[in-house]
């Protein structure tokens, strides 16, 4: 959604002092990156300058075990990582901002009570914390202290053995069991859309604004047998839902509808299918990894590891349809998550098997990406966020 000057101004006016600083600058000028690594000793800072692309050299910020996501609190600096710990006692940690200097200091660490948590995300009020353990097959609720801290025993969502699941996809070596690979807020801030990978759907929890705990029961979206839905995007306009599928390498698009009898429901969009691969190419040794939404909702990109592909969709006004209109290369390996800069443009890959970071030019207006990356050197990393 575009945000008039105007707009942008009062809704700063509504914010406390040190976060309308910190969101004016982050738009404005942010200075710096905080990368999550996979074998780092953990956050690392880096120099960012958004006039050229540039980053420096990494330093540590702050040690935590494998924060491989993160999410930003909505109205204080705080930042969360998902601790996918290697030897499964995962965990949401969180840290404070300085927000001149992106210093880190530790708010507290709190066991997500499931193995491997991938992704965590903070609803728009900034009350509650959602992480989706991918190697426990649960979803882990937290809720959150005033000052941003995580509040311990979680309330638990857990495939196995829950009538309110399904059974596993027919991919053997990857749908054993219950997979959860992200927890989505949708935008009225009454739902948490959920991938299950293992068992290919998608599972809409309603919350419960005022309660606590704050999940209902979820309902449940089949995706196609073997697809792998890992991650959801929403379209600026609220009605449209898309969903990346690791395995099979593809982006379907589903109609979102919320209504007082069915609540939020999801409609697979018959037709919409697009590869993220490239044309005749094989399944093997490739996976889908993360979509990206432009701001505006006139381009979605998405990229695959494997192949190591970067694409830009141009999404259809009246159908939410998306047609391919640019490829490239991301410029290192294993290519795990991208994400668009504050001023839009630069899009950056975070590549974890090369351990790289490349930078690509964007034009806002066409979607396009520049033909060549700046290629920055940064140890594993996974995640990154501005500051």
């Amino acid at each position: 959604m575009k945000v008039s000057r105007r707009g942008f101004v009062a809704g700063l006016a509504a914010m406390p002092l040190a976060l309308r600083q910190m969101v004016a600058e982050g738009v404005r000028n942010p200075k710096y990156v905080l990368l999550g690594t996979d074998k780092g000793k953990g956050i690392y800072r880096a120099a960012w300058n958004p006039l050229t692309g540039e980053i420096g050299m990494p330093e540590l910020a702050v040690e935590t075990d494998r924060p491989t996501y993160f999410a930003m609190h909505p109205k204080k600096a705080v930042l969360y990582a998902a601790n996918e710990s290697n030897a499964g006692n995962g965990a949401v940690s969180a840290f404070k901002l300085e927000t001149h200097t992106a210093q880190l200091e530790a708010m507290g660490k709190v066991s997500t009570e499931g193995n491997g948590p991938c992704y965590v995300s903070v609803d728009q009020d900034g009350r509650n914390a959602f992480a989706a353990n991918y190697g426990g097959g649960s979803l882990a609720a937290f809720g959150l202290k005033g000052d941003g801290t995580v509040m311990e025993a979680p309330q638990m969502f857990a495939c196995d053995g829950n009538a309110a699941c399904g059974v596993t996809g027919p991919v053997a070596a990857r749908q054993d069991k219950a997979h959860l690979h992200c927890a989505v807020v949708s935008p009225d801030n009454r739902y948490v859309l959920v991938c299950n990978l293992g068992e290919d759907a998608i599972e809409v929890f309603p919350l419960d604004s005022g309660g606590k705990p704050p999940l209902d029961t979820p309902k449940r979206f089949a995706a196609r047998a073997g697809s792998g839905p890992r991650h959801v995007v929403f379209h600026p306009n609220g009605r449209w839902v898309y969903c990346i599928h690791e395995l099979d390498c593809t982006v379907d698009v589903y109609e979102w509808r919320v209504s007082h009898k069915d609540g939020g429901t999801l409609m697979l969009l018959g037709g919409s299918t697009v590869q993220t691969v490239a044309t005749g190419s094989s399944l093997d040794g490739n996976t889908a990894c993360e979509l990206v939404m432009s701001d505006r909702g006139k381009f979605v990109y998405a990229n695959t590891r494997g192949e190591n592909s970067l694409v830009v969709y141009r999404v259809n006004e009246k159908t939410g349809f998306l047609t391919e209109q640019q490829r490239v290369q991301t410029g290192g390996t294993v290519t795990r998550l991208i994400a668009l800069d504050p001023s839009r443009k630069w899009l950056l890959c975070m590549n974890q098997g090369s351990s790289s970071v490349t930078v690509f030019s964007h034009d806002e207006k066409t979607g396009m990406l520049g033909a060549k990356p700046r290629v920055f050197a940064a140890d594993t990393p996974m995640c990154v966020a501005f500051a």
